[in-house]
């Protein structure tokens, strides 16, 4: 348990690096022959899974004080691969695992169980991969070798089933078309699209078809990545500046690829005062006025802003609550039902979130396992009238170890 009390924020801190492109940086390093550095990495719990991962594959990871080396293209060490509770773990080293032949298991922990993975096995089994999952949800056991060719996949649950393709399939012999339906989440393909260029690697997006050309034949070239700042991490750091004082965020890249990024967009619509410069983002709270956004393709957004939303006069509305339904919880019921525990009046209509602004009380408010849903609940305390307990708080560490650390040193009174 941690409280969270009425708290003054002042101060400038630097973001948390972004788990996002370490994982997507460490998949890549295991494809390059030879010696890749990945610098300033999360070492979260999801990052530290896609090097598990990763050595299971048969990577040589060196862990040094700012950085992480990889030697990629060794032979499997593992025939189960221990994803832990990370989604893009699984979906994406689910078709690198298929590069070879032989049988590869992705395992699953805890709330990963309940999350599917069904979505990747049609256009799998297309490209030559003998995969069976648990009746769509993990484990996902996989055979290749995957082969380059054409494929379809429904990209409405998840775009981190194209991601894992799009970093596979230029390693294959032939070339590969893939066609992408009802596709989310389209910065994070731009992120992948953009770290695997670091490494060598050309894919062709046709945005008007949602058509992926990748040519076959193509090698992962051993190189230096340093990761840039976690927009999804800092957007709680940032809202807590909003409503609760001011905050400087460092190593923010407004240029980023990021879907994250339009936390900027919200919060200026909020009221907030926001500037940025160079690389770092300034917020100064304001007087905060309900708001409108779309979170379709952001959204990890959802419970900063349900955060922030509770305390600007009037009823704010975020849409695109669907993409919640198979996140660590059921996200959407979780910020109704434990903002309501604290005072929150927050409803869902169709596919938006409502929330009636105002203040909170306060009050016990209970993670769900979610390292999301721990951090709204935390930031909405700094404003409470009688702060908030945060029930299962160590969960942050699936994301951003030193949330409550980094709170704490910009003026958060938490014990």
């Amino acid at each position: 348990m941690r409280w969270i009390k009425p708290s003054k924020i002042a101060g400038r801190i630097s973001a948390p690096p972004s788990k996002s492109a370490t994982i997507r940086a460490t998949a890549a390093a295991l494809l390059a022959d030879g010696v890749s550095e990945i610098i300033r990495p999360s070492l979260c719990d999801d990052a530290r899974a896609g090097l598990g991962v990763a050595i299971g594959l048969g990577a040589r990871v060196v862990l040094g004080e700012k950085s992480i080396k990889i030697k990629g293209r060794g032979r499997p060490l593992k025939s189960v691969l221990d994803c832990r509770e990370s989604g893009l773990c699984l979906r994406l080293f689910a078709p690198v695992a298929a590069l070879g032949t032989k049988e590869m298991t992705l395992a699953a922990r805890g709330t990963l169980l309940a999350r599917p993975v069904g979505a990747i096995e049609a256009p799998l089994s297309d490209l030559g991969v003998i995969c069976r999952s648990n009746g769509g949800f993990p484990p996902l056991t996989v055979r290749g070798p995957l082969r380059g060719g054409y494929a379809e996949l429904d990209g409405s649950l998840s775009s981190q089933y194209l991601t894992g393709l799009l970093t596979a399939l230029p390693v294959c012999d032939a070339d590969s078309e893939l066609r992408v339906r009802n596709l989310q989440s389209r910065p994070y393909v731009d992120l992948t699209i953009s770290v695997v260029a670091r490494f060598g690697i050309t894919v062709r997006w046709d945005k008007g078809r949602d058509r992926f050309l990748v040519s076959g034949g193509q090698r992962f070239q051993p190189g230096s990545y340093e990761v840039e700042g976690d927009w999804s991490g800092a957007a709680f750091l940032l809202v807590a500046g909003a409503i609760a004082g001011r905050i400087t965020v460092e190593r923010l890249a407004a240029s980023s690829c990021q879907a994250d990024r339009r936390v900027l967009d919200a919060l200026k619509a909020a009221g907030a005062a926001v500037t940025v410069q160079d690389a770092e983002v300034s917020v100064e709270a304001g007087d905060l006025k309900a708001f409108e956004f779309d979170a379709t393709d952001c959204p990890d957004l959802f419970p900063p802003l349900a955060a922030l939303a509770c305390f600007c006069d009037g009823r704010s509305v975020i849409r695109g609550i669907e993409r919640l339904r198979h996140k660590e919880s059921d996200r959407a019921s979780a910020i109704v039902e434990e903002f309501a525990r604290i005072g929150g009046r927050l409803d869902i209509r169709g596919n938006a979130l409502g929330i009636q602004g105002g203040a909170l009380e306060g009050g016990t408010y209970n993670s769900r396992g979610d390292h999301r849903i721990a951090m709204a609940g935390a930031v909405a305390g700094l404003r409470s009238a009688k702060g908030v307990r945060v029930d299962g708080p160590r969960v942050v560490s699936k994301s951003y170890p030193r949330f409550f650390e980094d709170l704490v040193s910009v003026g958060g009174d938490i014990t």
